[in-house]
């Protein structure tokens, strides 16, 4: 080997292990799933209109828009998924939400979330949704149900066995695996979301469109701007 190649080798890179198994994949989801996740924070939001969403916030994916009490004040499916959470977090009860301070990619926000909720380890059915708005590709990434961490087992389930009944934990997510991966597709093809991505990528082509309806948050919470960087 040339001295100058033998000089500058050991030097010019050195292997992580961690960064080799990953193979240089992002680390960040862009498929549905059931996935192991820490959700970092879960933020509350009032929208324009008068309902209330949930914005959970995790390590590897964001999801925007829960709605989980409607403009009537009445509970939406979105509330039986946080209901879920609690339940395999062995909460029995959520408290008020609270102002903290959550780091960004682009700086800090100060975002309105739930104590309990705040970096705890879950797993979590997440779907992407694709619909076509204002002519451009919009994506939506929305959570279909929480599981505990340890052993699978669903609300439901964790509910049944703190009661003492007869239950099969890890049934649900079972069952619920067989169709985890599906992507729903609303007034628009997979061939175009796929092209809307490439283009998207390389700075090309449509950007995703803005949410039909802006939120208004409540004091101090906004909407944030990239993945956490932590606390």
């Amino acid at each position: 080997m040339p001295d100058i190649i033998r000089r500058y080798a050991v030097a010019f890179l050195t292997v992580k292990t961690e960064s080799v198994k990953q193979e240089g994949e992002s680390g960040y989801l862009n498929k549905s799933g059931i996935y192991d996740l820490v959700l970092k924070h879960a933020e509350v939001k009032r929208t324009a209109n008068g309902a209330t969403q949930i914005n959970y916030i995790f390590d590897k994916v964001m999801s925007f828009g829960n709605t989980i009490l409607g403009v009537n004040g009445q509970p939406t499916f979105g509330y039986k998924v946080i209901e879920s959470a609690a339940a395999v977090l062995g909460e029995s009860e959520l408290s008020d939400p609270e102002p903290v301070s959550v780091k960004f990619k682009k700086g800090s926000k100060e975002l309105n979330c739930i104590p309990e909720l705040t970096d705890v380890n879950v797993k979590a059915w997440i779907q992407f949704e694709y619909r076509m708005y204002n002519g451009n590709v919009q994506e939506n990434v929305v959570v279909k149900r929480f599981y505990r961490a340890t052993d699978g087992a669903s609300g439901s389930e964790v509910v049944a066995q703190d009661a003492g009944e007869k239950v099969t934990i890890g049934e649900r997510l079972e069952k619920d695996s067989a169709v985890a991966e599906t992507v729903k597709y609303d007034g628009v093809t997979a061939e175009a979301v796929a092209a809307w991505k490439k283009a998207s990528m390389s700075g090309s082509g449509d950007t995703p469109a803005a949410p039909a309806k802006k939120a208004a948050a409540f004091p101090g919470a906004s909407k944030p701007s990239g993945f956490p960087t932590g606390n």
